[in-house]
């Protein structure tokens, strides 16, 4: 999913500006926000534990089209080269970040659907049924909290490097 969100991205041209980095610029006051900005869109990414994927889904397609618009304009203006050497640092870590949120998010949509597939006797349908199956989805939700962990982390790493590679003046 993340892959397409990219190239429909990259081949939509979308009018934002990109201005190349400047490595010796390195305002270490900018980690924190832009670790907040991106922490902020992987729990869009994340919310899809409480409906049931739709909104991971539609974020997924959103965030993968700002980044790879932003990186088919950087490609078009630098070379691929100078795209490369501007955001493999960072970008490898964020891009990774969201997928774990992603995922996080979608985990129990997918959990949820084997239990309800699994659950073929008569009386997975009455009142107690329903309720342990809503006991599972929520220990399903828990299950899908430490992919968040690995996204913040990953989102952190990912702010670190982007100020450290410099960023346009």
């Amino acid at each position: 999913m993340w892959i397409v969100a990219l190239a429909l991205g990259s081949a939509a041209q979308l009018p934002f500006e990109v201005t190349r980095q400047d490595s010796t610029y390195q305002p270490w006051g900018e980690v924190m926000p832009i670790f907040v900005n991106n922490l902020a869109v992987g729990l869009a990414l994340y919310s899809g534990v409480i409906s049931f994927g739709a909104i991971s889904i539609a974020m997924t397609f959103f965030a993968g089209i700002y980044i790879g618009s932003i990186v088919g304009l950087a490609v078009d203006a630098w070379g691929l080269g100078g795209a490369f050497d501007a955001f493999w640092p960072f970008l490898l870590f964020e891009v990774a970040g969201f997928m774990a949120f992603t995922f996080g998010g979608l985990l129990p949509v997918f959990r949820v659907g084997r239990l309800l597939q699994s659950s073929s006797a008569p009386s997975s349908r009455t009142v107690s049924g329903g309720a342990d199956i809503a006991y599972r989805a929520a220990a399903q939700v828990a299950a899908s909290l430490p992919f968040a962990g690995v996204g913040a982390v990953l989102l952190a790493g990912g702010a670190v490097l982007e100020v450290a590679g410099g960023l346009p003046r």
